[in-house]
């Protein structure tokens, strides 16, 4: 590390601390000696491109705020072997290394302590930006005066994205011990802001009990512990806490999302009454929590409803896969029937199986695009390997080389990463085009193969098939022609029968598939009973069945029982104030106003009127990103539409604070095909055209 100790253009004054990512130093820029910063450099030998923009997008996008309690960087920086980013420097240290010198933390301090990092997380979060790494390493005290500072913006956590580092007794202890359920990358739910509330939560319960509420030394066990484990009540470690206190910490930490704090205004305020209170009286009188607990849209919900029987033979194929055969899957339904909702509910056993989930999605606007979904999904696959020990990682790129023999470079060609598992390939001899198809089935068909094992059954779910191309088809049937050397796998694949007539090449797979009798189970989605309607409702709104059966019946009338349309006929209500939530933070409604107003007929024309109320500078931006696809990159939205960066987060922030678009990674993408279609469908198809 003697090569940090110089940095172009910077002095160097001392060493501030070390992780397994970085080295942190306290220095100056030459031309301006008076200006204290933070230095922090990162130990990764080269940095790719494609890292790179995602640090230089995601600095530009953290421009939004504007508040002395959020430290974020001012640069990053490739100077020689030397990457580094700089921020503004605190004169104080981490909370964690404060909360060490404590014997035990005094309640009153606790509080103000508390309060401080909600007021300032409640700042990120008012300009759109979600922290993703709330722990007391990224939490700056000022021993003397209580000040507080949150740090390290750019560093979210996604355990898929991790190198072997995840190993490292350092990043398990300070940074994966606090992960939200969400982050870990094994169950398919959007990270929003209950994630930090959470990871808050956490570190709430540090601080009072001096213990993390789960923690194993192995990486996959703590990843478990978050997804289905209980944390022993605060009160165990500490007697002391009253009892209100332990019940915040516990909604904060919930697994279900939806389920905790929604914004950080309601939790500051009830942090605040514990604070006011108890410094006045000593002890705090139980109250209901949550009251100010407001958010601007009703919440996604991460439960399943009505769908029992179907998950069920799911869980069943799984487990046959788990034993050794070859399953098929496959899943049809309307958009917004819940399809990809069911095959998430997959994902805890799998993990609990120690066994391996992924996914690609084909994209309407890229069919020309060959084998993109599953590419997409093996990609997904490889990161994940690239999180597990080296001796994991060792056996992989001895099980991957096997397979695959002198065709890497194949693979590699599409999959870049396996590059960094089994090393450089050599140029394969170039072939005329049947005869390059033909080996590339082969060759992925053999990578494919070894992928899933006794040790670790493999799901693979190829969403949205109806847009699935020619290519893939071919290689789909080909993993069927060879079916019996795919043992321990599980193929699902999802789509939209409506969209799928008799001359559709998922029709001829699908009979092909059956005329030669190979492994299949097929699931037709119906839309949601009355009565689970009825369940759907009361769970997002939190209100008892007998208080929601009129609006509820409503509602199953209105959008046929599809639960996509359900839950947003419900944020719809709630935007047009005819679902209000009260003071006593009980739901009202009319349902005589409800029944005279213009409600949208479809789910479609349902985000189109979301859409409508949108800037026009908003909307503008965002029909050109719909062309582009599902997902699109901000960075390349802005040199097209000779912008700046931060200009286009500007334009499209009311788009992600309606929900409308989620942020993941560099990368943004609509919530659901429904809304990139709503989009599309404002737009004039001329003018579709010249987007295009």
């Amino acid at each position: 590390m003697d090569k940090f100790k110089t940095v172009p253009n910077y002095y160097i004054v001392e060493k501030l601390g070390e992780g397994p990512q970085s080295v942190v130093y306290k220095g100056f820029h030459k031309k301006h000696p008076k200006r204290l910063l933070v230095i922090k450099i990162l130990k990764a030998v080269s940095i790719s491109e494609h890292q790179k923009r995602h640090f230089l997008q995601r600095i530009e996008h953290l421009k939004v705020l504007n508040d002395i309690r959020l430290i974020t960087p001012l640069t990053f920086e490739v100077r020689g072997d030397v990457q580094f980013f700089t921020q503004n420097y605190f004169q104080g240290i981490t909370l964690g290394k404060w909360a060490e010198k404590q014997k035990r933390i005094n309640l009153n301090d606790f509080f103000t302590i508390a309060c401080k990092i909600a007021e300032a997380l409640n700042k990120a979060h008012e300009g759109g930006i979600i922290h993703g790494g709330i722990k007391p390493h990224n939490i700056l005290i000022q021993p003397e005066t209580l000040d507080i500072r949150l740090i390290d913006f750019i560093s979210p956590i996604d355990v898929r994205d991790i190198s072997h580092f995840i190993y490292d007794r350092d990043f398990v202890e300070n940074s994966l011990a606090y992960t939200s359920p969400e982050q870990t990358g094994r169950i398919n739910h959007r990270i929003d802001f209950p994630s930090d509330i959470y990871s808050f939560g956490i570190t709430c319960y540090k601080l009072l009990t001096g213990q993390l509420p789960f923690f194993s030394t192995d990486p996959l066990e703590l990843i478990h512990s978050h997804l289905a484990e209980e944390a022993p009540p605060v009160h165990e470690f500490n007697p002391v806490i009253p009892s209100i206190v332990g019940k915040i910490i516990a909604k904060q930490m919930l697994k279900q999302p939806e389920k905790r704090y929604q914004c950080v205004t309601g939790l500051l305020a009830d942090l605040m009454r514990c604070r006011d209170e108890y410094a006045a009286k000593g002890t705090i009188i139980e109250f209901p929590l949550g009251i100010y607990d407001r958010t601007h849209r009703v919440t996604f919900i991460s439960k399943m409803v009505g769908r029992d029987v179907e998950a069920d033979i799911i869980l069943k194929e799984y487990n046959k896969a788990a034993l050794g055969s070859f399953n098929s899957l496959f899943i049809s339904g309307l958009p917004g029937i819940g399809k990809t909702r069911l095959i998430q509910e997959l994902q805890k056993p799998i993990v609990e199986h120690r066994g391996y989930f992924t996914s690609g999605k084909f994209d309407v606007y890229q069919k020309n695009i060959p084998y993109s979904s599953i590419i997409q999904a093996l990609r997904n696959l490889v990161r994940t390997f690239l999180t597990e020990n080296n001796e994991r990682v060792a056996l992989w790129k001895q099980k991957i080389i096997k397979a695959i023999g002198n065709n890497g470079k194949v693979v590699i060609d599409v999959i870049p990463e396996l590059e960094i598992l089994i090393g450089p390939q050599s140029e394969v001899k170039p072939l005329p085009p049947v005869e390059s198809k033909n080996r590339f089935h082969d060759v992925f068909g053999h990578f494919l193969t070894c992928l899933a094992g006794e040790e670790h059954p493999l799901v693979l779910f190829i969403d949205d098939l109806q847009w699935c191309d020619i290519a893939s088809f071919d290689f789909l049937a080909n993993i069927f022609d060879n079916y019996k050397e795919h043992q321990y796998l599980l193929l699902i694949g999802a789509y939209r029968h409506n969209e799928v007539d008799s001359s559709h090449p998922l029709t001829k797979l699908l009979q092909n598939i059956k005329e030669y009798a190979y492994p299949l189970k097929e699931i037709r989605l119906e839309p949601l009973k009355p009565e689970h309607c009825h369940d759907m409702v009361s769970y997002i709104l939190g209100t008892p069945l007998s208080q929601v059966e009129v609006l509820a019946g409503f509602m199953a009338e209105l959008t046929e029982g599809n639960p996509l349309f359900v839950s947003e006929m419900l944020s719809y209500l709630y935007n047009e104030n005819l679902l209000i939530l009260a003071d006593n933070m009980q739901w009202q409604w009319d349902m005589d106003r409800i029944r005279e107003s213009d409600m949208p007929a479809t789910v479609v024309s349902l985000f189109s009127t979301k859409i409508k109320k949108l800037p026009n500078d908003t909307f503008d931006l965002l029909e050109y990103c719909a062309c582009t696809g599902n997902r699109f990159m901000p960075d390349e939205v802005a040199l097209t539409k000779k912008i700046t960066l931060l200009k286009t987060f500007e334009k499209l922030k009311p788009a992600l604070s309606q929900g409308l678009l989620l942020e993941s990674k560099d990368q943004l993408q609509f919530v659901h095909d429904r809304v990139q279609e709503a989009v599309l469908g404002a737009i004039e198809r001329e003018r579709r055209q010249r987007i295009h």
